[in-house]
């Protein structure tokens, strides 16, 4: 969760920097590139490392990111230096969220007690782009806990279609009825 809170925080600071020197897609490319070179296997345990200093592991980075903006390798020194490497995937995921958001694209998590077929997906994906006045991306999640219907986040709004809901719902309404 802190990490999660972390990455939101990096990837709305990156965010208003890209968009207020007009480099939202350099930006997209170099988070990309971070994120698969401090995620590297390999290299991950060096820069993590309280045995290697500092300047060690900013040079090992450097010789890893060449043509990436002055700033990013920045951002990735930041990162070394707060030992929070390990965020940086997470930092272009929610960098690559902003940046839909600001070209008119929402992205929604849908949970579905099954698999939902690709007309079941597009019934869903149009009802919420109603909802928002937004493009749609919908990324998929099957619980079967929620029994049937579906279960959707859109940006900090939920919106609970689920069977489960309307059972709570039910139960609630019985049980505040008096005889």
């Amino acid at each position: 969760m802190a990490g999660e809170i972390a990455a939101r925080r990096h990837a709305q600071a990156v965010f208003e920097i890209a968009l207020e020197k007009g480099a939202l897609d350099k930006w997209r490319s170099d988070l990309d590139l971070l994120a698969e070179v401090l995620g590297d296997a390999e290299l991950l345990p060096v820069l993590e490392s309280p045995k290697i200093r500092f300047e060690d592991k900013a040079k090992v980075v450097a010789s890893n990111l060449t043509g990436i903006d002055g700033m990013a390798l920045n951002l990735a020194k930041l990162l070394i230096q707060k030992n929070l490497v390990k965020i940086m995937p997470q930092i272009s995921q929610e960098y690559g969220i902003l940046m839909d958001r600001h070209n008119g694209i929402e992205h929604a998590e849908v949970t579905t007690a099954v698999e939902m077929d690709f007309s079941t997906e597009l019934k869903v994906k149009n009802q919420l782009a109603q909802l928002t006045s937004s493009e749609i991306k919908i990324s998929k999640k099957v619980s079967p806990d929620i029994i049937g219907g579906f279960v959707a986040r859109v940006g900090d709004h939920v919106i609970d279609a689920s069977i489960r809901n309307q059972l709570q719902k039910l139960k609630q309404n019985i049980a505040q009825q008096t005889v």
